[in-house]
């Protein structure tokens, strides 16, 4: 098994050749700079592979630690767009994130399947997205054996250009690859990075690069929450209690105050999605969802 370190003009990328006819496989830490589960969980797979731990035995697998390297040296979320709304290719790209953002379409246009591994600010619970419900797509998010699925961003996102232009799972799948994105647990909870490197090797083993991998668990019956409404925050204010993202909701229940007396009340009998207490101005403050049979 060859491991090869690549050099983008931004990104570094470590690669491990099977020398076998495979998939090639990708993995993805550290899009958002304070989420840093996914680039932990990456070190550790990687090292596992240079001492022989566990092997490939067909493909490539490529990891990409950290994807947005300045927003992760400064240890925050973007350094100046969200990544994760800008990807795609940007003919006149300016703002640092555009520009990681083409080097990163180029990455992901070379592989088969594509793992991204986030964190999140309110909660500990891991979760995954589901979007277009292919067969490979939901025998992927299965094999995670993660229980809580969110489904909906994309007809949520459609229609909002001035939030979102792209995200690295929407962008694979437009270009024929499969791919999942999962939300391993709070941002500085240690468990997030086990979750992280267990997904990276319940996912080779899922897609034959590796032998099985033992689990410690059955694969649970998802619970799935379908993304209803997202509400930017448009001025100071403040959550009206430290709500925990798959918090439920009943419909004209306060959820966040602004400075200026107007209160934020849920739209539906439901559950709380990725609530930010300290959003800025501009970004997603909360989402609201509605359960869904899986």
């Amino acid at each position: 098994m060859n491991c090869n370190k690549g050099k983008h003009s931004m990104l570094d990328t470590i690669t491990f050749d099977s020398g076998k006819k495979g998939p090639i496989f990708l993995v993805l830490g550290g899009v958002h700079g304070n989420e840093k589960c996914g680039t932990h969980a990456i070190g550790r797979a990687i090292m596992e592979l240079r001492s022989g731990i566990f092997s490939l035995t067909s493909g490539k697998v490529v990891f990409v630690p950290i994807c947005n390297p300045e927003a992760y040296r400064l240890n925050q979320r973007y350094y100046e767009v969200n990544l994760n709304r800008v990807v795609k290719k940007h003919e006149m790209a300016s703002l640092y994130e555009q520009i990681i953002a083409n080097e990163l379409t180029g990455i992901i246009d070379t592989c088969d399947i594509m793992l991204d591994l986030h964190s999140y600010s309110s909660g500990v619970k891991p979760f995954l997205f589901v979007e277009y419900g292919t067969p490979e797509e939901l025998a992927f998010a299965k094999a995670m054996r993660i229980e809580n699925w969110v489904t909906g961003w994309n007809a949520l996102y459609h229609d909002k250009k001035e939030l979102w232009e792209g995200d690295t799972c929407t962008y694979a799948f437009d270009k024929g690859k499969l791919a999942l994105l999962i939300e391993c647990g709070q941002h500085d909870d240690p468990a997030a990075a086990q979750v992280g490197y267990r997904s990276i090797r319940l996912a080779l083993a899922h897609f034959g690069l590796t032998g099985a991998f033992a689990a410690d668990d059955e694969p649970p019956a998802p619970q799935v929450c379908k993304l209803h409404s997202v509400h930017v925050k448009r001025a100071s204010g403040k959550l009206v209690k430290p709500w925990q993202h798959l918090d439920t909701v009943k419909k004209g229940t306060p959820v966040a105050q602004y400075d200026d007396g107007e209160t934020l009340s849920s739209p539906v009998d439901g559950i709380i999605v990725m609530p930010v207490a300290n959003a800025k101005v501009g970004e997603e403050w909360i989402f609201f969802g509605v359960p869904e049979a899986a």
